[in-house]
């Protein structure tokens, strides 16, 4: 007998009573049948994993590694047949959603809390990506599903449908130079100070042009909350989705000021590759779309 699954199953339950004739009973096979396959299996390996200990069977050290290494073995191909079943009924072992950096998550917190009180029990990964970085994650298949700012590369492979805009304002901190301006900034005025920029965070996709201006000085962050964070502290200024900024306009650390050139709204963007179906891509691709965002 080879060494096989089945035979750390066997094993293992004999390990766990201490007995051939317990584990037969277990296993409703003849404690001969399991002795001889036991033997057959030592004698082939060279190898003794269990030993006689007045009445009772004794895991060896090689046994203990046996069922150590073994055990593992067992849980992920327990694990690999409960995945199995679940993908054969439609239903997603786990969902990769990708939202862009200026997405504010908050604005779907209810999505959450009823996803999990549904019948779809499908793990969810969420993680955030950058301008392309959201469309190479989804053609790239690190993504199931993502909600996108702005239009995605060309190609196909994938389905769209607008959920909603991102408003955007110019702001700077109260104490920066040009905050004391009135008129309409120019490009002339934001090239004397540095722009805070996020970074575009696809690896082999072209990236988007950032801004209408190409910029002298630019400091560049991948997170956004990093971004408003140099803005308010005066290091330099940029455009910021609205809904994110307002609690700082609230709170006068960061004021708004019209420029000449600049985004006014940029739009949100559900994707998910052509051919993909599931329960879960299909509620969040429902759920996702109920309302316009703005």
């Amino acid at each position: 007998m080879e060494l096989t699954l089945e035979a750390i199953r066997i094993i293992d339950t004999i390990a766990e009573v201490n007995s051939y004739e317990q584990a037969s009973e277990i296993l409703q096979t003849p404690a001969a049948t399991l002795i001889e396959e036991i033997r057959a299996i030592e004698k082939k390996m060279g190898l003794t994993f269990f030993e006689q200990r007045e009445d009772q069977l004794i895991l060896t050290s090689i046994g203990e590694l046996l069922l150590e290494e073994g055990r593992i073995l067992l849980g992920a191909v327990t694990d690999l047949e409960a995945r199995l079943q679940k993908m054969a009924g439609g239903v997603e072992v786990e969902l990769n959603i990708v939202f862009d950096e200026l997405f504010p998550l908050e604005e779907i917190m209810p999505l959450f809390s009823r996803f999990k009180n549904s019948t779809v029990a499908t793990e969810l990964n969420i993680r955030r990506e950058v301008m392309m970085g959201a469309w190479e994650a989804l053609l790239k298949f690190r993504a199931d599903i993502i909600v996108a700012v702005g239009e995605g590369p060309s190609g196909g492979g994938y389905r769209t449908y607008p959920i909603g805009v991102v408003p955007f304002i110019f702001a700077v901190a109260p104490h920066h130079p040009l905050a004391k301006k009135e008129a309409p900034l120019t490009k002339h005025d934001l090239l004397k100070y540095p722009a805070i920029m996020l970074s575009d965070s696809a690896r082999t996709l072209p990236k988007r042009q950032r801004t209408p201006h190409e910029w002298e000085k630019m400091i560049t962050v991948n997170r956004l909350e990093d971004k408003i964070a140099l803005q308010v502290a005066g290091v330099g200024h940029g455009f910021l989705p609205k809904k994110q900024a307002q609690a700082y306009l609230d709170a006068g650390t960061l004021v708004t000021r019209e420029v000449v050139q600049g985004y006014r709204e940029e739009t949100l963007y559900l994707a998910w590759r052509t051919h993909d179906e599931g329960l879960a891509l299909n509620w969040w691709k429902e759920a996702l779309a109920e309302k316009w965002l703005s």
